[in-house]
C-alpha cells in the first residue's frame, strides 16, 4: 500500500457533503434521534453528537429512519438489511466491546466498521469569547494511512471474522479549534471543537485477513523479509505502534519470524488463508 501522499488522490463527493451539512444545519433534531441537542460556535457543534459523525451517517445512509437502531444492548449508527455500519473517529479501544457483542451475539448481521482518517487537513481557529473564526488555512501536518498501526491491536480478534469489514475512509477535513491553548499563538494543546468533512480522497477496505497485508509497504514485499527498523523507515511510524502491529501480524499468522538480519529479527510474509 502506498502512503496517502504518494497516491493519485481523487477528490470526490464534495457536493454530497455540502448538501448533507446544509440539511443538518436546517433540521431540528428531536429526542427520537437518541442524540442531545447541539449548541454551536461559528456554526460548529460543541455539544451532543459531533458533526463529522452525523454527516457520515447520512453519507452512508440518507434515510434517517435507519439511524440509531437498537440492536440488542446497543444502538447501531446505521442498520439496514442486516448490515450494521458503525462510524468511529476515536480510539478503537472504546468501541471494541460493541463490535465484539455484534459479532458474538448477532451473527445474522454483517458489520462494517468505518474509520475516517483526516488525510488532508485544513484549520480554522475560533475566538472562544467572541465566536469569531479565522480564515481557513492548510495544516502543515499530513496524516498517512500507516497511523492505523496504533489501533489495529484493538480489532485483532475480529479481522479473520467473515462478518467483519473495516473501511478506512481517507478524507479532506476542516478542523475547528478554540484559541485557548498555551504559548504566544494560543494554539498549543488548544481545545478541539469539531471536524467537518469536505471530500473523500480515497478509501481502503479490509474484508478478510489477507487484506491486512496491505499495511506492509510494497517496498518490503520483495521476498527478502523485513525487520522492525525496515518497517519504521518505510512507513514513517516510530516506536511502540510498529511493534504492536508486528505482534498482531504474528498472532494472526500473516507474518512469521525467520532468523535474524544482523541483530534484528527478520520477518517473512506468509500466504495467509
Amino acid at each position: 500500500m502506498k502512503k496517502v501522499k504518494e497516491q493519485n488522490l481523487v477528490y470526490a463527493d464534495k457536493e454530497i457533503f455540502k448538501k448533507i451539512a446544509e440539511k443538518i444545519d436546517s433540521e431540528k433534531f428531536d429526542s427520537s434521534d437518541n442524540e442531545e441537542n447541539t449548541e454551536s460556535v461559528a456554526g460548529i457543534g460543541t455539544l451532543g453528537e459531533k458533526k463529522l459523525h452525523k454527516i457520515l451517517k447520512y453519507y452512508f445512509e440518507p434515510d434517517k429512519k435507519y439511524h440509531e437502531i437498537k440492536v440488542g444492548g446497543y444502538f447501531a449508527d446505521v442498520c439496514k438489511d442486516n448490515i450494521i455500519i458503525e462510524i468511529h473517529t476515536g480510539s478503537f479501544g472504546s468501541i471494541r466491546d460493541k463490535i465484539k457483542y455484534y459479532l458474538e451475539n448477532r451473527k445474522e448481521y454483517k458489520i462494517t466498521f468505518v474509520h475516517p482518517i483526516a488525510a488532508i487537513r485544513h484549520m480554522c481557529w475560533v475566538n472562544k469569547n467572541t465566536g469569531e473564526a479565522s480564515k481557513i488555512s492548510n495544516s502543515p501536518k499530513f496524516i498517512d494511512i500507516y497511523k492505523f498501526y496504533e489501533q489495529i491491536y484493538y480489532i485483532k480478534d475480529f479481522i479473520a471474522d467473515e462478518n467483519f469489514n473495516l473501511k478506512l475512509l481517507l478524507m479532506e477535513i476542516t478542523e475547528y479549534k478554540f484559541l485557548d491553548g498555551w504559548g504566544k499563538s494560543k494554539k498549543n494543546n488548544a481545545t478541539k471543537i469539531d471536524k467537518i468533512p469536505i471530500s473523500v480522497v480515497g478509501e481502503e477496505n479490509f474484508s478478510g485477513k489477507n487484506d491486512y497485508l496491505k499495511f506492509i509497504p510494497s517496498e518490503l514485499k520483495d521476498g527478502r523479509g523485513f525487520t522492525a527498523n525496515d518497517l519504521k523507515d518505510e512507513s514513517g511510524i516510530k516506536g511502540r505502534p510498529v511493534y504492536s502491529f508486528i505482534k498482531v501480524m504474528k498472532e494472526t499468522g500473516l507474518i512469521s519470524e525467520n532468523g535474524k538480519r544482523g541483530r534484528s529479527v527478520r520477518y517473512d510474509i506468509n500466504n495467509a488463508k
